[in-house]
Order: structure tokens, then C-alpha cells, then sequence
């Protein structure tokens, strides 16, 4: 009698330590949820007044050239990864020049803001506004982040509303002494030939959403 009472005793502490192990890793299960889910909330909480602070403070900045910060990327082989969803968070900087005519908020700087700008900005934020779905911007990933090739005011506009993610066509750059790239060649070819397949598979004949090919007054795309 005494080694079934002993028994049933040990089974019990087994159970008792198998729920305590179950509900541990519940709690941690559900802690981190609730970590991330602060986290988001902290950042969608930090509109308007703040977050369009800090980002004014940023603007004060020229955005972050990429060939300025990597050199080495000139000589990278691009390789065509397709259509991705980024975090805005992991968009350091432009790919093209004319860095001095934009802040780091990735808008163009007050004198390079023609009327065709104002309105296309508008454009892009009512859009945003009413959650429509706009075109995925073109960006080069090189150095664990993306450079933006077009759409600053996508990214801008994504910035200034809260936006976590934002849809992307991407190019990887491979650094000269890294992994081969599988598809080696000329960085526009690369891009033209995604931006023809993109436009097939959308049924349009050529010509993708430029929201900021040029900041030039005479020479914007709309």
C-alpha cells in the first residue's frame, strides 16, 4: 500500500512539473506576442505630432547615398530577386544621385518641390489614405538594406503615415567577393528586363509608376 501511495505521488509531481513546463512556455508564447504587439502599437501611437518631428529632424540631413557609404557596390553583380515586402525601417537611403536635393526623409528638399511634385505628393498620400494598394517601388538590397532606385515618395509617404511594410521590386547587389550571382550582368538591364516582365504580367504594354524618375521641375514624370 505504502509503495502505490509513494507512486501515485511521483506520477503527480510528474504532472505537476509537465503543466508548469506547458504553461512556462505558454507564457513566454504569449509575452513575446504581446512584446511585438507594443512595439507596433508604440509606433503607430507616435503619430502625428512625433513621428512627423523626428521626421523633420531627419530632413535637415541629405539621405544616405548608397555608393557614398559602399563603393564597393559599383562593381557588384546584380541579381533579380522579385517582388518583396520590406519594412520601411530597413530603407537607408537612395541609389541614385542628386543626393543633395533630398532629405532623409526622402522627400525633395523645399526648393526642388515644383507644383507637378505637390500634386503627384498629394496623389500619393490621399492614395495611402484610403489604403489603396500602390505600385511596389525599386529598390537594391546591398549591405542588409535597400536602396531606393524609384519611389522616394512612396517612401516618404509610408514614413510619415505609420506605415510598417511597403511593397518592393528588388535587385540584390553581390559584393564583388561574395556568392557569384546567378545572373550576372549590366544593373539597368537587370532592371529593365523585370520591369517588361512585371508590366506583362500586369497586361500593360510599357512604362511603370515613376513617382520620382527626376526631381527637376523641367523634367518630372508624373
Amino acid at each position: 500500500m505504502t509503495d502505490d501511495r509513494e507512486e501515485t505521488t511521483s506520477l503527480a509531481g510528474r504532472v505537476g512539473d509537465l503543466v508548469e513546463g506547458v504553461v512556462g512556455v505558454g507564457v513566454d508564447v504569449v509575452g513575446g506576442a504581446v512584446g511585438a504587439a507594443r512595439t507596433a502599437a508604440h509606433r503607430w501611437d507616435e503619430r502625428p505630432g512625433a513621428r512627423v518631428r523626428r521626421l523633420r529632424r531627419l530632413a535637415r540631413q541629405p539621405v544616405p547615398y548608397l555608393y557614398d557609404l559602399h563603393p564597393d557596390a559599383r562593381r557588384a553583380n546584380p541579381r533579380e530577386l522579385g517582388i518583396k515586402t520590406l519594412d520601411v525601417d530597413l530603407v537607408a537611403g537612395t541609389a541614385v544621385g542628386g543626393v543633395t536635393q533630398r532629405g532623409s526623409d526622402f522627400l525633395p528638399l523645399k526648393p526642388f518641390r515644383s507644383l507637378n511634385w505637390q500634386g503627384r505628393w498629394q496623389r500619393i498620400r490621399a492614395a495611402i489614405d484610403r489604403l489603396a494598394v500602390l505600385p511596389p517601388i525599386d529598390v537594391v538590397r546591398y549591405a542588409d538594406r535597400y536602396w531606393v532606385l524609384d519611389g522616394h515618395n512612396r517612401v516618404a509617404a509610408a514614413l510619415y503615415a505609420g506605415q510598417v511594410q511597403i511593397d518592393a521590386n528588388v535587385v540584390e547587389l553581390v559584393p564583388p567577393d561574395g556568392v557569384p550571382s546567378e545572373r550576372p550582368g549590366d544593373l539597368a538591364a537587370v532592371l529593365t528586363e523585370s520591369r517588361a516582365l512585371r508590366n506583362a504580367g500586369e497586361g500593360r504594354a510599357g512604362g511603370t509608376f515613376r513617382d520620382d524618375a527626376s526631381i527637376d521641375p523641367s523634367a518630372e514624370s508624373s
